[in-house]
Protein backbone atom coordinates (compact mmCIF):
# COMPACT_ATOMS: atom_id res chain seq x y z
CA UNK A 1 0.00 0.00 0.00
CA UNK A 2 1.02 3.43 -1.26
CA UNK A 3 2.47 5.42 2.03
CA UNK A 4 0.77 8.78 1.88
CA UNK A 5 2.48 11.81 2.67
CA UNK A 6 1.61 13.46 6.41
CA UNK A 7 0.45 17.03 6.16
CA UNK A 8 -0.28 18.98 9.52
CA UNK A 9 -2.87 21.67 9.49
CA UNK A 10 -2.55 24.54 11.96
CA UNK A 11 -4.63 27.29 13.15
CA UNK A 12 -2.73 30.38 15.36
CA UNK A 13 -1.42 30.38 18.79
CA UNK A 14 -4.25 31.26 21.29
CA UNK A 15 -6.28 29.87 19.32
CA UNK A 16 -10.42 30.93 18.78
CA UNK A 17 -13.34 28.32 17.43
CA UNK A 18 -12.90 29.06 13.80
CA UNK A 19 -8.68 28.43 14.09
CA UNK A 20 -9.55 25.38 15.71
CA UNK A 21 -12.88 24.54 13.76
CA UNK A 22 -11.66 25.06 10.47
CA UNK A 23 -8.22 22.97 10.91
CA UNK A 24 -10.32 20.01 11.79
CA UNK A 25 -12.67 20.69 9.18
CA UNK A 26 -9.68 20.97 6.43
CA UNK A 27 -7.96 18.08 7.43
CA UNK A 28 -11.58 16.21 7.09
CA UNK A 29 -11.39 17.37 3.04
CA UNK A 30 -7.93 16.96 2.62
CA UNK A 31 -8.44 12.98 4.15
CA UNK A 32 -12.28 13.03 1.89
CA UNK A 33 -9.88 13.06 -1.36
CA UNK A 34 -7.24 10.25 -0.10
CA UNK A 35 -4.09 11.60 -1.72
CA UNK A 36 -2.45 12.84 1.89
CA UNK A 37 -2.50 11.83 5.68
CA UNK A 38 -4.10 15.24 7.04
CA UNK A 39 -3.62 15.81 10.75
CA UNK A 40 -5.36 18.36 12.52
CA UNK A 41 -3.21 20.05 15.10
CA UNK A 42 -3.68 22.51 17.90
CA UNK A 43 -1.21 25.73 19.45
CA UNK A 44 -2.72 26.56 22.88
CA UNK A 45 -5.59 25.49 24.83
CA UNK A 46 -9.29 25.33 23.79
CA UNK A 47 -11.57 28.47 24.89
CA UNK A 48 -14.87 27.11 26.64
CA UNK A 49 -16.44 28.38 23.91
CA UNK A 50 -14.80 26.24 21.51
CA UNK A 51 -14.67 23.33 23.91
CA UNK A 52 -18.87 23.43 23.59
CA UNK A 53 -18.59 23.38 20.20
CA UNK A 54 -16.76 20.29 20.20
CA UNK A 55 -18.38 18.52 22.78
CA UNK A 56 -22.12 19.39 20.68
CA UNK A 57 -20.74 17.78 17.91
CA UNK A 58 -19.04 14.87 19.66
CA UNK A 59 -15.76 16.06 17.58
CA UNK A 60 -12.02 14.88 19.06
CA UNK A 61 -9.84 17.91 19.49
CA UNK A 62 -6.22 18.69 17.42
CA UNK A 63 -3.73 17.40 19.19
CA UNK A 64 -1.49 19.73 20.99
CA UNK A 65 1.83 20.71 19.11
CA UNK A 66 4.19 22.96 20.30
CA UNK A 67 7.18 22.51 17.91
CA UNK A 68 7.88 21.76 14.11
CA UNK A 69 11.06 20.08 14.88
CA UNK A 70 10.93 16.76 12.33
CA UNK A 71 10.42 13.61 14.70
CA UNK A 72 11.06 10.15 14.01
CA UNK A 73 7.43 9.67 12.57
CA UNK A 74 8.23 11.76 10.02
CA UNK A 75 10.90 9.79 8.80
CA UNK A 76 10.44 7.04 6.12
CA UNK A 77 11.48 3.89 8.36
CA UNK A 78 12.08 0.34 7.70
CA UNK A 79 8.89 -1.41 8.99
CA UNK A 80 9.28 -3.83 11.65
CA UNK A 81 9.57 -7.55 11.49
CA UNK A 82 8.43 -9.02 14.57
CA UNK A 83 9.15 -12.63 16.19
CA UNK A 84 8.18 -14.31 18.80
CA UNK A 85 11.01 -14.87 21.76
CA UNK A 86 10.27 -18.81 21.10
CA UNK A 87 11.82 -18.66 17.68
CA UNK A 88 14.60 -20.40 16.25
CA UNK A 89 18.32 -19.24 15.63
CA UNK A 90 17.77 -21.05 12.58
CA UNK A 91 14.30 -19.33 11.48
CA UNK A 92 15.53 -16.19 12.31
CA UNK A 93 19.05 -16.46 10.42
CA UNK A 94 16.79 -17.73 7.12
CA UNK A 95 14.43 -14.50 7.61
CA UNK A 96 17.79 -12.07 8.16
CA UNK A 97 19.01 -13.40 4.74
CA UNK A 98 15.84 -14.00 2.88
CA UNK A 99 15.01 -10.27 3.61
CA UNK A 100 18.20 -8.86 3.39
CA UNK A 101 17.26 -6.93 7.05
CA UNK A 102 19.82 -6.15 9.75
CA UNK A 103 17.77 -7.42 13.03
CA UNK A 104 14.74 -8.31 13.75
CA UNK A 105 12.38 -7.33 16.77
CA UNK A 106 11.58 -9.71 19.45
CA UNK A 107 7.99 -8.63 21.00
CA UNK A 108 5.16 -10.53 23.20
CA UNK A 109 1.43 -11.48 22.80
CA UNK A 110 1.17 -7.49 23.01
CA UNK A 111 3.46 -6.69 20.38
CA UNK A 112 5.87 -5.41 23.04
CA UNK A 113 9.49 -4.84 22.71
CA UNK A 114 11.36 -7.87 24.45
CA UNK A 115 14.43 -7.79 22.90
CA UNK A 116 16.42 -7.65 19.33
CA UNK A 117 18.22 -10.48 17.35
CA UNK A 118 21.29 -9.17 15.21
CA UNK A 119 23.26 -11.39 13.09
CA UNK A 120 25.96 -10.99 15.62
CA UNK A 121 23.88 -12.18 18.14
CA UNK A 122 23.11 -15.44 16.10
CA UNK A 123 26.55 -16.28 14.75
CA UNK A 124 27.99 -15.49 18.39
CA UNK A 125 25.54 -17.99 19.85
CA UNK A 126 26.23 -20.52 17.25
CA UNK A 127 30.16 -20.81 17.10
CA UNK A 128 30.42 -21.01 21.01
CA UNK A 129 31.38 -25.23 19.73
CA UNK A 130 32.46 -26.24 23.52
CA UNK A 131 29.43 -25.30 24.61
CA UNK A 132 27.26 -28.59 24.03
CA UNK A 133 24.89 -28.38 26.56
CA UNK A 134 23.54 -24.62 25.82
CA UNK A 135 20.20 -26.84 23.92
CA UNK A 136 19.25 -27.83 28.09
CA UNK A 137 20.31 -24.52 29.40
CA UNK A 138 18.14 -22.28 26.72
CA UNK A 139 15.02 -24.41 27.68
CA UNK A 140 14.65 -25.22 23.62
CA UNK A 141 11.60 -27.12 23.25
CA UNK A 142 10.99 -30.46 21.34
CA UNK A 143 8.86 -28.34 18.95
CA UNK A 144 12.02 -26.26 17.80
CA UNK A 145 14.08 -29.36 17.54
CA UNK A 146 11.70 -31.02 15.12
CA UNK A 147 11.10 -27.64 13.01
CA UNK A 148 15.17 -27.38 12.94
CA UNK A 149 15.69 -31.21 12.18
CA UNK A 150 12.59 -31.15 9.48
CA UNK A 151 11.93 -34.43 11.78
CA UNK A 152 8.98 -36.19 12.52
CA UNK A 153 8.22 -37.52 16.24
CA UNK A 154 7.74 -41.07 16.18
CA UNK A 155 7.36 -41.52 19.86
CA UNK A 156 7.05 -38.72 22.76
CA UNK A 157 7.69 -39.39 25.86
CA UNK A 158 5.25 -38.34 28.47
CA UNK A 159 6.10 -36.38 31.81
CA UNK A 160 9.24 -35.25 30.34
CA UNK A 161 11.33 -32.15 32.12
CA UNK A 162 13.11 -30.69 29.16
CA UNK A 163 16.11 -30.94 27.86
CA UNK A 164 19.38 -30.72 29.94
CA UNK A 165 21.55 -33.30 28.48
CA UNK A 166 24.67 -32.72 25.87
CA UNK A 167 24.25 -32.91 22.02
CA UNK A 168 25.87 -35.68 21.10
CA UNK A 169 26.68 -37.96 18.19
CA UNK A 170 26.73 -41.76 18.39
CA UNK A 171 29.43 -42.75 16.35
CA UNK A 172 31.20 -45.51 18.19
CA UNK A 173 30.64 -49.28 18.69
CA UNK A 174 28.17 -49.82 21.91
CA UNK A 175 31.35 -51.26 23.61
CA UNK A 176 33.54 -48.16 23.41
CA UNK A 177 30.70 -45.78 24.52
CA UNK A 178 31.23 -45.51 27.65
CA UNK A 179 30.62 -42.30 29.69
CA UNK A 180 30.41 -40.26 26.27
CA UNK A 181 26.71 -40.78 26.25
CA UNK A 182 25.01 -40.27 29.25
CA UNK A 183 21.24 -40.16 30.75
CA UNK A 184 19.60 -37.19 28.93
CA UNK A 185 21.69 -36.63 26.55
CA UNK A 186 20.09 -35.49 23.00
CA UNK A 187 22.16 -38.16 20.47
CA UNK A 188 22.11 -38.34 16.98
CA UNK A 189 22.12 -41.73 15.28
CA UNK A 190 21.96 -43.56 12.11
CA UNK A 191 20.23 -47.11 11.31
CA UNK A 192 22.49 -49.00 13.63
CA UNK A 193 19.79 -51.03 16.14
CA UNK A 194 22.87 -51.52 18.75
CA UNK A 195 23.41 -48.10 19.14
CA UNK A 196 19.90 -46.94 19.39
CA UNK A 197 19.48 -49.56 21.68
CA UNK A 198 22.28 -48.47 23.48
CA UNK A 199 21.50 -45.16 23.98
CA UNK A 200 17.97 -45.78 24.67
CA UNK A 201 19.05 -47.82 28.08
CA UNK A 202 21.44 -45.15 29.10
CA UNK A 203 18.31 -43.04 29.35
CA UNK A 204 19.22 -40.06 27.22
CA UNK A 205 16.41 -37.75 26.53
CA UNK A 206 15.60 -37.81 22.74
CA UNK A 207 17.02 -39.50 20.33
CA UNK A 208 17.46 -38.54 16.52
CA UNK A 209 16.91 -40.76 13.76
CA UNK A 210 18.48 -40.04 10.44
CA UNK A 211 18.79 -40.42 6.40
CA UNK A 212 15.28 -41.26 7.72
CA UNK A 213 16.47 -44.38 9.34
CA UNK A 214 13.37 -46.55 11.17
CA UNK A 215 13.33 -47.93 14.70
CA UNK A 216 12.80 -51.68 15.32
CA UNK A 217 9.24 -52.60 17.17
CA UNK A 218 11.60 -54.40 20.10
CA UNK A 219 13.83 -50.39 20.40
CA UNK A 220 10.34 -48.54 20.44
CA UNK A 221 9.18 -50.25 23.17
CA UNK A 222 12.77 -49.96 24.93
CA UNK A 223 12.16 -45.91 23.98
CA UNK A 224 8.80 -45.76 25.75
CA UNK A 225 9.14 -48.17 28.40
CA UNK A 226 12.95 -45.69 29.42
CA UNK A 227 10.74 -42.29 28.27
CA UNK A 228 13.18 -41.61 25.25
CA UNK A 229 11.76 -39.30 23.16
CA UNK A 230 12.27 -40.41 19.13
CA UNK A 231 12.77 -37.86 16.09
CA UNK A 232 13.24 -39.13 12.74
CA UNK A 233 15.11 -36.79 9.91
CA UNK A 234 15.82 -36.77 6.22
CA UNK A 235 18.68 -35.18 7.06
CA UNK A 236 22.33 -36.78 7.15
CA UNK A 237 23.92 -37.15 10.27
CA UNK A 238 26.40 -34.34 9.49
CA UNK A 239 23.63 -31.67 8.50
CA UNK A 240 21.78 -32.76 11.37
CA UNK A 241 24.84 -31.98 14.00
CA UNK A 242 25.43 -28.72 12.46
CA UNK A 243 21.41 -27.46 12.58
CA UNK A 244 20.66 -28.90 16.37
CA UNK A 245 22.46 -25.93 17.81
CA UNK A 246 20.10 -23.57 16.01
CA UNK A 247 16.91 -24.76 17.63
CA UNK A 248 18.12 -22.82 20.31
CA UNK A 249 15.44 -20.12 20.86
CA UNK A 250 15.97 -16.20 20.09
CA UNK A 251 15.20 -15.19 23.47
CA UNK A 252 18.56 -16.98 24.88
CA UNK A 253 21.12 -15.19 22.73
CA UNK A 254 18.95 -11.65 21.34
CA UNK A 255 20.06 -8.08 22.76
CA UNK A 256 18.00 -7.26 26.02
CA UNK A 257 20.54 -5.51 28.62
CA UNK A 258 20.83 -1.72 27.92
CA UNK A 259 18.96 -2.20 24.50
CA UNK A 260 18.57 1.21 22.83
CA UNK A 261 15.69 2.20 21.57
CA UNK A 262 13.88 5.24 20.36
CA UNK A 263 9.89 6.69 20.69
CA UNK A 264 8.73 7.60 17.44
CA UNK A 265 7.73 10.69 19.16
CA UNK A 266 11.29 11.24 19.57
CA UNK A 267 13.37 14.01 17.96
CA UNK A 268 15.36 13.31 15.05
CA UNK A 269 18.40 15.89 16.92
CA UNK A 270 18.38 13.71 19.95
CA UNK A 271 18.75 10.24 17.93
CA UNK A 272 21.71 11.73 16.18
CA UNK A 273 23.45 12.62 19.45
CA UNK A 274 22.80 8.89 20.54
CA UNK A 275 23.29 7.44 17.35
CA UNK A 276 27.02 8.92 17.64
CA UNK A 277 27.73 7.02 20.79
CA UNK A 278 26.46 3.84 19.73
CA UNK A 279 28.10 1.45 16.74
CA UNK A 280 24.71 -0.34 16.08
CA UNK A 281 23.23 -1.10 12.44
CA UNK A 282 19.74 -0.39 13.45
CA UNK A 283 17.60 0.47 15.78
CA UNK A 284 13.91 -0.33 17.01
CA UNK A 285 11.26 2.51 17.26
CA UNK A 286 8.57 1.54 19.50
CA UNK A 287 5.63 4.06 19.88
CA UNK A 288 3.94 5.22 23.61
CA UNK A 289 3.05 1.74 24.05
CA UNK A 290 6.33 -0.24 23.49
CA UNK A 291 4.69 -2.03 20.90
CA UNK A 292 6.86 -1.91 17.91
CA UNK A 293 6.39 0.16 15.14
CA UNK A 294 9.71 -0.11 12.63
CA UNK A 295 13.59 0.40 12.55
CA UNK A 296 15.54 3.12 12.41
CA UNK A 297 19.53 3.34 10.74
CA UNK A 298 21.40 6.21 10.34
CA UNK A 299 21.12 6.51 6.38
CA UNK A 300 17.21 7.12 7.38
CA UNK A 301 18.67 10.62 8.84
CA UNK A 302 20.09 11.94 5.52
CA UNK A 303 16.72 13.33 4.23
CA UNK A 304 16.22 16.69 5.41
CA UNK A 305 12.40 16.88 4.69
CA UNK A 306 10.67 19.42 6.83
CA UNK A 307 7.10 18.73 7.99
CA UNK A 308 4.43 19.94 5.46
CA UNK A 309 2.05 22.26 7.20
CA UNK A 310 -1.13 23.87 6.02
CA UNK A 311 -1.93 27.73 7.81
CA UNK A 312 -5.16 28.06 8.34
CA UNK A 313 -6.78 31.59 9.74
CA UNK A 314 -3.31 33.37 10.31
CA UNK A 315 -0.59 33.79 7.97
CA UNK A 316 1.37 36.03 10.71
CA UNK A 317 4.67 34.62 11.89
CA UNK A 318 4.32 35.57 15.37
CA UNK A 319 1.07 33.79 15.95
CA UNK A 320 2.45 30.96 14.52
CA UNK A 321 3.94 27.87 16.10
CA UNK A 322 7.78 29.20 17.31
CA UNK A 323 9.83 27.19 15.18
CA UNK A 324 7.83 27.79 11.97
CA UNK A 325 11.08 27.65 10.19
CA UNK A 326 11.78 24.29 10.58
CA UNK A 327 8.85 23.16 8.92
CA UNK A 328 7.62 23.34 4.84
CA UNK A 329 4.49 25.72 4.64
CA UNK A 330 2.50 24.33 1.86
CA UNK A 331 -1.17 26.44 1.76
CA UNK A 332 -2.31 29.02 3.51
CA UNK A 333 -6.03 29.34 4.02
CA UNK A 334 -6.88 32.84 5.47
CA UNK A 335 -9.62 35.50 5.80
CA UNK A 336 -7.16 38.39 7.64
CA UNK A 337 -4.49 40.78 6.46
CA UNK A 338 -1.42 39.47 4.34
CA UNK A 339 1.75 39.32 6.87
CA UNK A 340 4.92 38.49 7.35
CA UNK A 341 5.06 34.78 6.77
CA UNK A 342 7.52 33.55 3.95
CA UNK A 343 7.54 30.76 1.90
CA UNK A 344 10.23 28.69 -0.38
CA UNK A 345 8.54 28.06 -3.20
CA UNK A 346 5.30 29.23 -4.41
CA UNK A 347 2.25 27.88 -2.60
CA UNK A 348 -1.37 28.03 -2.77
CA UNK A 349 -2.81 30.60 -0.73
CA UNK A 350 -6.54 31.28 -0.45
CA UNK A 351 -7.45 34.33 0.89
CA UNK A 352 -10.75 36.55 0.70
CA UNK A 353 -12.63 38.87 2.75
CA UNK A 354 -14.97 37.30 4.66
CA UNK A 355 -15.70 36.80 8.09
CA UNK A 356 -14.66 33.49 8.70
CA UNK A 357 -12.17 31.24 7.80
CA UNK A 358 -14.55 28.60 8.00
CA UNK A 359 -16.89 30.01 5.75
CA UNK A 360 -13.78 29.22 3.30
CA UNK A 361 -13.35 25.89 4.03
CA UNK A 362 -17.11 25.09 4.11
CA UNK A 363 -16.85 26.83 0.28
CA UNK A 364 -14.03 24.24 -0.39
CA UNK A 365 -16.20 21.53 0.09
CA UNK A 366 -18.93 22.29 -2.23
CA UNK A 367 -16.84 23.56 -4.99
CA UNK A 368 -14.89 19.77 -4.75
CA UNK A 369 -18.24 17.99 -4.67
CA UNK A 370 -17.92 16.62 -1.39
CA UNK A 371 -20.65 16.63 0.97
CA UNK A 372 -19.05 17.32 4.82
CA UNK A 373 -21.03 15.02 7.90
CA UNK A 374 -23.36 16.11 10.00
CA UNK A 375 -20.58 16.79 12.62
CA UNK A 376 -18.09 18.69 10.54
CA UNK A 377 -20.75 20.54 9.07
CA UNK A 378 -22.04 21.60 12.69
CA UNK A 379 -18.67 22.99 13.54
CA UNK A 380 -18.81 24.37 10.94
CA UNK A 381 -21.52 26.45 11.58
CA UNK A 382 -20.59 27.24 15.68
CA UNK A 383 -17.18 28.75 13.99
CA UNK A 384 -18.72 31.29 11.34
CA UNK A 385 -21.26 32.43 14.12
CA UNK A 386 -18.23 33.00 16.63
CA UNK A 387 -16.54 34.87 14.35
CA UNK A 388 -19.09 36.53 12.82
CA UNK A 389 -20.44 37.50 16.25
CA UNK A 390 -24.15 35.77 14.43
CA UNK A 391 -23.71 37.34 10.99
CA UNK A 392 -23.60 40.68 13.88
CA UNK A 393 -19.77 41.50 13.12
CA UNK A 394 -18.28 44.16 9.90
CA UNK A 395 -16.57 41.31 8.76
CA UNK A 396 -19.93 39.26 8.31
CA UNK A 397 -20.86 38.88 4.06
CA UNK A 398 -23.25 37.32 2.25
CA UNK A 399 -20.89 34.64 1.92
CA UNK A 400 -20.59 33.65 5.27
CA UNK A 401 -24.67 33.91 5.68
CA UNK A 402 -25.08 31.69 2.60
CA UNK A 403 -22.46 28.81 4.03
CA UNK A 404 -23.68 28.96 7.55
CA UNK A 405 -27.45 28.49 6.23
CA UNK A 406 -26.16 25.64 4.41
CA UNK A 407 -24.38 23.87 6.50
CA UNK A 408 -26.72 24.24 9.34
CA UNK A 409 -29.30 21.95 6.91
CA UNK A 410 -26.72 19.31 6.83
CA UNK A 411 -25.88 19.73 10.23
CA UNK A 412 -29.47 20.07 11.22
CA UNK A 413 -28.92 22.63 13.41
CA UNK A 414 -31.26 25.63 14.77
CA UNK A 415 -28.96 28.57 14.61
CA UNK A 416 -30.49 31.22 17.00
CA UNK A 417 -30.76 28.60 19.29
CA UNK A 418 -27.26 26.83 18.90
CA UNK A 419 -25.56 30.85 18.90
CA UNK A 420 -27.36 31.49 22.66
CA UNK A 421 -26.10 28.51 24.32
CA UNK A 422 -23.13 28.88 22.61
CA UNK A 423 -22.31 32.47 23.34
CA UNK A 424 -23.77 31.23 26.74
CA UNK A 425 -21.26 28.54 27.58
CA UNK A 426 -17.82 30.74 26.37
CA UNK A 427 -18.91 34.12 27.34
CA UNK A 428 -18.89 34.06 31.47
CA UNK A 429 -16.55 35.66 33.13
CA UNK A 430 -16.96 34.00 36.68
CA UNK A 431 -14.06 32.13 37.64
CA UNK A 432 -11.50 34.15 35.12
CA UNK A 433 -8.80 35.52 36.35
CA UNK A 434 -6.97 38.40 34.44
CA UNK A 435 -3.90 35.53 33.10
CA UNK A 436 -6.98 33.64 31.56
CA UNK A 437 -9.01 36.29 30.14
CA UNK A 438 -5.91 37.76 28.50
CA UNK A 439 -4.43 34.43 26.99
CA UNK A 440 -8.42 33.78 25.94
CA UNK A 441 -7.56 35.06 22.18
CA UNK A 442 -4.98 36.66 22.15
CA UNK A 443 -2.94 38.47 18.81
CA UNK A 444 0.01 39.74 18.28
CA UNK A 445 0.89 42.31 15.91
CA UNK A 446 3.66 44.53 14.71
CA UNK A 447 2.85 47.79 13.66
CA UNK A 448 4.63 50.65 12.21
CA UNK A 449 7.15 48.97 13.76
CA UNK A 450 5.74 48.35 16.75
CA UNK A 451 4.90 45.46 19.25
CA UNK A 452 1.29 45.49 19.91
CA UNK A 453 -0.66 42.59 21.78
CA UNK A 454 -4.53 42.59 21.21
CA UNK A 455 -6.90 40.17 23.47
CA UNK A 456 -10.53 39.78 22.59
CA UNK A 457 -13.17 38.54 25.02
CA UNK A 458 -16.33 38.15 23.55
CA UNK A 459 -19.05 38.12 26.72
CA UNK A 460 -22.58 38.66 27.80
CA UNK A 461 -21.60 39.57 31.29
CA UNK A 462 -20.34 43.04 31.02
CA UNK A 463 -21.69 43.69 34.57
CA UNK A 464 -19.26 41.79 36.18
CA UNK A 465 -15.88 43.16 34.40
CA UNK A 466 -15.35 46.08 37.11
CA UNK A 467 -14.35 43.70 39.40
CA UNK A 468 -11.15 42.68 37.30
CA UNK A 469 -10.57 45.83 36.13
CA UNK A 470 -7.65 46.89 38.46
CA UNK A 471 -5.81 43.29 38.51
CA UNK A 472 -6.44 43.59 34.45
CA UNK A 473 -4.40 46.65 33.92
CA UNK A 474 -1.64 45.19 37.03
CA UNK A 475 -1.37 41.94 34.62
CA UNK A 476 -1.26 43.73 31.10
CA UNK A 477 1.17 46.60 32.51
CA UNK A 478 3.49 43.87 33.35
CA UNK A 479 3.15 41.91 30.38
CA UNK A 480 4.51 45.10 28.35
CA UNK A 481 8.27 44.87 30.14
CA UNK A 482 7.92 40.77 29.87
CA UNK A 483 7.41 40.93 26.16
CA UNK A 484 8.51 43.76 24.96
CA UNK A 485 5.24 45.59 24.39
CA UNK A 486 4.75 49.10 23.32
CA UNK A 487 1.30 48.89 23.70
CA UNK A 488 -1.67 45.95 25.22
CA UNK A 489 -5.25 46.08 23.84
CA UNK A 490 -7.90 44.15 25.56
CA UNK A 491 -11.22 43.96 24.46
CA UNK A 492 -14.47 43.25 26.01
CA UNK A 493 -17.57 42.97 23.30
CA UNK A 494 -21.07 42.35 24.20
CA UNK A 495 -22.59 40.50 21.12
CA UNK A 496 -26.16 41.53 21.99
CA UNK A 497 -25.74 44.45 23.05
CA UNK A 498 -23.23 44.99 20.32
CA UNK A 499 -20.62 47.00 22.12
CA UNK A 500 -16.85 46.63 22.82
CA UNK A 501 -15.07 47.91 26.71
CA UNK A 502 -11.36 48.42 25.33
CA UNK A 503 -9.43 48.48 27.99
CA UNK A 504 -5.38 49.60 27.55
CA UNK A 505 -1.81 50.65 28.24
CA UNK A 506 1.19 51.56 26.86
CA UNK A 507 2.66 54.32 25.01
CA UNK A 508 -0.25 54.67 22.80
CA UNK A 509 -3.13 54.11 25.11
CA UNK A 510 -4.63 57.76 24.76
CA UNK A 511 -3.62 57.84 20.95
CA UNK A 512 -5.52 54.86 20.70
CA UNK A 513 -8.50 56.24 22.68
CA UNK A 514 -8.77 59.26 20.71
CA UNK A 515 -8.53 57.69 17.27
CA UNK A 516 -12.22 55.96 18.36
CA UNK A 517 -13.70 59.80 19.29
CA UNK A 518 -12.87 58.51 23.06
CA UNK A 519 -11.19 59.86 26.17
CA UNK A 520 -9.66 57.25 28.72
CA UNK A 521 -11.30 56.80 31.79
CA UNK A 522 -9.09 54.65 33.93
CA UNK A 523 -7.04 52.96 30.74
CA UNK A 524 -10.27 51.89 29.58
CA UNK A 525 -13.23 53.31 27.58
CA UNK A 526 -16.52 52.29 25.74
CA UNK A 527 -17.01 52.19 21.96
CA UNK A 528 -20.06 51.49 20.74
CA UNK A 529 -20.41 49.59 17.43
CA UNK A 530 -17.16 48.32 17.42
CA UNK A 531 -17.41 44.23 17.09
CA UNK A 532 -14.17 43.03 15.19
CA UNK A 533 -11.13 43.31 16.10
CA UNK A 534 -9.97 42.42 12.37
CA UNK A 535 -11.87 45.31 10.72
CA UNK A 536 -12.27 47.86 13.18
CA UNK A 537 -9.96 47.41 16.57
CA UNK A 538 -7.04 46.84 14.32
CA UNK A 539 -7.25 49.54 11.25
CA UNK A 540 -8.13 51.97 14.06
CA UNK A 541 -5.27 51.22 15.94
CA UNK A 542 -2.58 51.38 12.82
CA UNK A 543 -4.39 54.52 12.24
CA UNK A 544 -3.39 55.94 15.61
CA UNK A 545 0.04 54.32 15.75
CA UNK A 546 0.91 55.74 12.23
CA UNK A 547 -0.47 59.41 12.82
CA UNK A 548 1.66 59.82 15.87
CA UNK A 549 4.93 58.45 14.87
CA UNK A 550 4.50 60.43 11.09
Amino acid sequence: MENKETIYISGHRNPDSDSICAAIAYADLKNRRGKVNAIPIRLGDLTKETQFILDYFNVEAPILVETMKPQVSDLKIDPPYKISKNTTMNKALSIIQSENISNLQVVDENDELLGVVTLSNLTEGYMDIWDDNILGRSNTTLENIVEVMRGEVIHEAENQQGYSGRMTVYAMEPESVKDNIQKNDIVIVGNREDAQRDAINKGVSILILTIGSEISKENLDLAIKNKVTIITTELDTFLAARLLPLAVPVDYVMTKKDLVKFRDDDFVDDIKVIMGNTRYRSYPIVDHKNQVVGSIARYHLISNKKKSLILVDHNEKNQSVPDIEAAEIIEIIDHHRVANISTSQPIFFRNMPVGSTSTIISMMYFEQGVSPSKEIAGILCGAIISDTLLLRSPTATDEDKRMLNRMAKIADLDIESFAMKMFKAGTSLEDKDSEDLLGVDMKQFEIEGEAIRISQVFTMDLDNLASLKDDLIKTMTEYLKKYDLSTYVLVFTDILDEVSEIMTVGEYDEHIARAFGMELDNHSFSAKGVLSRKKQVVPTITQAISKFKN
